[in-house]
């Protein structure tokens, strides 16, 4: 009888991890599950592990082969999965208990052909998501989208590993991973994006992302500033620009692609710094892509990264390197003509000769403003931004709370600006329709002629100290840092709690700065 989902467990090197990870699965209320596990040449005990659980139960299978990759691990157990529906797992991840059957269950409702949920990392038993950038974006809601237009932001989340996808569309389609490839997951996932007719989201958490402790063998995308990690990376997304090339209606959608990527390969700039031999891989990696890419319109990127591209595109590294070695808590500002321009010495530089409109702050960028207080008194929530007024003025930038399970956000409304730069917006909880121990994270959202675009209030955006003072109670919530919810968090009815333990296959619940 061919089973409702299966699960391919990618495995290699993960003995410390691999039994969390099949308990995770075995523990699923989803009944009709196969597990097929694809060992990629360990040269540990995780073979002696996926056999040991081969023998004890019947819907386990697994098979061991020569070392390949995981890309070719994937493909390979996509092409032996029975199940109606296939979903791809790390086998040093966890799954919480009620995953698949609420992804199924959304897959079916909607018929989709790919269902998504929340992910949250999950590091040395605390949950967090303050190391994620826009993703938690894609799944603050719940929805169903029938076409990549209806949703561009659906792009941020290239994981393949947070989802079900329905079999017979994978194969209809041709659908896998780029053997060779590390980053081999957001070209596949990109593609079956653009290819699917229904794509169901849920704001519930359905996978624990592991980040391995200091000293242990770390994950790939915990080895972004190494080059030959970021060479691939390259090369990925190389091969997503390629794939949607001629493809009728996928111009927009790769140059949305485009910009996405390179904003993550600027995420990794600050290693070039300290590491020679990751400059050159860096710079060439990324003057490639300015090549390939043409005349994408880079304004979205913020004054900062356009900047840093302007000089790799010119050659100009020792100058980016004095930027980045400087920090992004060192925007400094000034006014010309009534705009408001990142003061650096290429500004207006006639030796160097980049127009001054790439330093132009169209919207808020971090290193340019900060969250001065964050302040619950009784009911009254408020926060004072600190912001040049220029930015305010030709930007609509606003706060809200976001339930990090799903539901409709609350807005914070603008409450005075007694002084330049200095602008606050509040809230009065007694009115605000909190839901009885919801947890709300923190967003600022911005929208202006360059496009529009959000922030979690993460640690690097907190007020000076702030993480460190005691919580904030009042007789409706709690005002707190709180990493499951990616690091400023309201919680409704007062009840404060330190960052709770996940502990074996039990999940807690859980939400860039």
């Amino acid at each position: 009888m061919q089973p409702l989902l299966s699960v391919v467990v990618l495995v290699y090197n993960t003995a410390e991890y691999l039994a969390e990870c099949f308990d995770s699965l075995l523990a699923q209320t989803l009944p009709d599950i196969e597990i097929i596990a694809i060992d990629d040449g360990s040269s540990d005990d995780s073979w002696a592990i996926c056999r040991r659980y081969e023998a004890a139960h019947p819907n386990v299978r697994c098979i061991t082969k020569t070392r390949e990759g995981g890309a070719v691990s994937g493909n390979l157990g996509i092409s032996l999965a029975r199940g109606q529906y296939v979903a791809l797992v790390d086998s040093d991840d966890v799954v919480p208990p009620d995953a698949y059957r609420l992804l199924v269950e959304a897959a079916q409702g909607a018929a989709a052909d790919i269902a998504i949920g929340r992910a949250a990392r999950l590091s040395e038993g605390v949950l967090s998501s303050t190391a994620f950038l826009h993703e938690p974006f894609v799944w603050a809601q719940r929805r169903v989208v029938h076409s990549v237009s209806e949703f561009p932001e659906l792009i941020d989340d290239g994981f393949y590993w947070n989802k079900v996808f329905r079999t017979d569309f994978l194969r209809a389609h041709g659908l896998g991973m780029e053997p060779g490839l590390l980053y081999a997951d957001r070209p596949f996932v990109h593609r079956a994006y653009f290819l699917s007719r229904c794509t169901a989201i849920i704001p519930e958490l359905v996978y624990l992302w592991r980040t391995r402790p200091p000293g242990a063998e770390a994950s790939i995308t915990q080895r972004l500033r190494e080059a030959d990690n970021f060479a691939d990376r390259m090369r990925s997304v190389a091969l997503e620009w390629q794939q949607f090339e001629g493809i009728p209606g996928g111009e927009a959608y790769r140059r949305a692609i485009a910009l996405t990527n390179l904003h993550r390969a600027l995420h990794a700039a600050a290693g070039i710094v300290g590491s020679p031999r990751m400059r050159e891989a860096f710079v060439a990696g990324v003057q490639q892509l300015l090549v390939l890419f043409g005349d994408l319109d880079y304004r979205s990127l913020g004054a900062r990264r356009w900047l840093y591209l302007e000089l790799i595109r010119r050659g100009e590294i020792e100058g980016l390197c004095f930027l980045l070695g400087i920090g992004a808590d060192r925007g400094w500002l000034t006014e010309i003509d009534g705009a408001c321009y990142w003061q650096t010495p290429f500004l207006d530089n006639a030796e160097i000769g980049i127009p001054r409109e790439v330093m132009r702050l169209h919207f808020p960028l971090p290193g340019f403003f900060r969250l001065a207080g964050a302040t619950l008194e009784g009911s009254r929530l408020t926060l004072e931004l600190h912001l040049h007024d220029l930015i305010v003025r030709d930007c609509e930038v606003r706060f809200e709370l976001h339930p990090i399970d799903g539901g409709a956000p609350i807005g914070l409304h603008p409450a005075g600006h007694p002084e330049p730069y200095r602008h606050l917006y509040g809230l009065d909880l007694a009115d605000a329709g909190l839901r009885p121990g919801a947890l709300y994270g923190v967003i600022l959202h911005y929208r202006c002629a360059a496009g529009e675009g959000h922030y979690r209030i993460g640690p690097t955006l907190f007020p000076e100290g702030w993480a460190r003072q005691p919580a904030q109670s009042g007789p409706h919530a709690t005002l707190l840092y709180l990493p499951e919810a990616g690091g400023m968090a309201l919680r409704a009815d007062g009840t404060a709690t330190a960052p709770r333990q996940a502990t074996g296959a039990v999940p807690a619940r859980g939400l860039q700065d």
